[in-house]
């Protein structure tokens, strides 16, 4: 839910009870109220699944939502995943940990080896998980290029994701994740649990031309289609130059050498670096971070090394940390949101 709620647009539409809680309940508790709210959303909803969160209130006053849950689930046909996420437990990122987590005691193992070549089956995971208001819009291109290489989506953790899909993800032969900051412990889990491998998960996501043509190619390594991949490359970078050439050529040559500090997550701030500096020729100075990216950041000390730069790095940048690096920093622009701007 974090995923969407940072954007404060419910794209989720999901069916969502509430209990309210109000100053007597947060001094006299609020089980019952709980407890009444469950059976009614399991009668309403009629969901196989349901996800009991405790927010900073419940958290507060201690409320045993584990215990309650397994008190009620009996009673219950629903089956009922408790969530402790109060906000001082951790931050958006943490939540989306936590909640991919709690999907996986439902991922079916496979019964049977494979023999011969796996079949070109992959999960994506955590596609939401940056600060792209359009990240579907992102999500339905990697679907589409995956079906033109015959690769099957088998579970999309999680976007419209059926109980049914989610029960079945142990199918896939491969995990992508679409996020340099959430997802890689799920993953790697997985590749425990169901043995399943996370692939690309070494390089930067498809960010500019540069960076989609390396994911493609090293997808197309793992699956060992090289051949099928090409036309869909020099398609895509024909599209790019054809576009520049009616938008943008007036605009590069203004902006070369042009000093900036990016700040972004790291799904969108790794891939920027070799976009900007590559192909629009411009120069990070200052990479600040809203996440701590502990799995993601060997990806970017690898690309920093690789474009020979020595930018300033700033992980889990609060508010105060960006104002004061942009003012000690004498930059040409900032790529980032209205929060910089203003």
């Amino acid at each position: 839910a974090a995923g969407y709620d940072a954007h404060e647009v419910d794209f989720t539409k999901r069916k969502v009870g509430c209990t309210r809680l109000f100053e007597s309940d947060i001094v006299m508790g609020a089980s019952d109220k709980l407890k009444g709210m469950i059976k009614e959303a399991d009668q309403s909803f009629d969901s196989k699944v349901m996800f009991v969160v405790g927010t900073c209130a419940a958290d507060i006053i201690g409320e045993d939502i584990a215990g309650l849950c397994n008190q009620l689930q009996p009673n219950i046909k629903a089956k009922l995943v408790p969530l402790m996420a109060g906000g001082f437990r951790g931050n958006a990122y943490d939540g989306l940990e936590m909640g991919l987590e709690a999907l996986l005691p439902f991922i079916k193992k496979r019964q049977t080896k494979r023999r011969g070549r796996k079949p070109r089956i992959v999960n994506i995971i955590a596609p939401q998980a940056n600060l792209n208001p359009t990240w579907w819009a992102d999500l339905e291109w990697v679907k589409q290029t995956l079906k033109s290489l015959r690769i099957k989506v088998q579970t999309v953790f999680s976007h419209n994701t059926s109980f049914e899909e989610l029960e079945q993800a142990g199918e896939a032969t491969a995990n992508i994740v679409l996020s340099h900051d959430v997802g890689y412990k799920f993953a790697r889990k997985m590749q425990q649990t169901h043995d399943i491998p996370l692939i690309l998960d070494d390089i930067p996501l498809p960010i500019g031309v540069n960076n989609t043509t390396r994911w493609l190619k090293a997808l197309a390594a793992h699956f060992k289609i090289d051949e099928k991949v090409e036309p869909i490359i020099k398609q895509g970078e024909e599209m790019v130059v054809d576009t520049l050439r009616k938008r943008a050529l007036m605009i590069i040559p203004r902006y070369r050498n042009c000093r900036i500090a990016v700040s972004a997550d790291g799904t969108l701030g790794i891939g920027l670096v070799r976009m900007l500096f590559e192909e629009l020729e411009m120069i990070p100075e200052v990479l600040l971070f809203r996440s701590a990216m502990p799995d993601s950041r060997s990806i970017l000390e690898r690309e920093l090394h690789s474009l020979g730069l020595t930018s300033r790095v700033i992980f889990s940048a609060d508010g105060y940390q960006v104002k004061q690096t942009l003012e000690e920093f004498d930059v040409d622009a900032v790529i980032g949101s209205a929060w910089e701007k203003y």
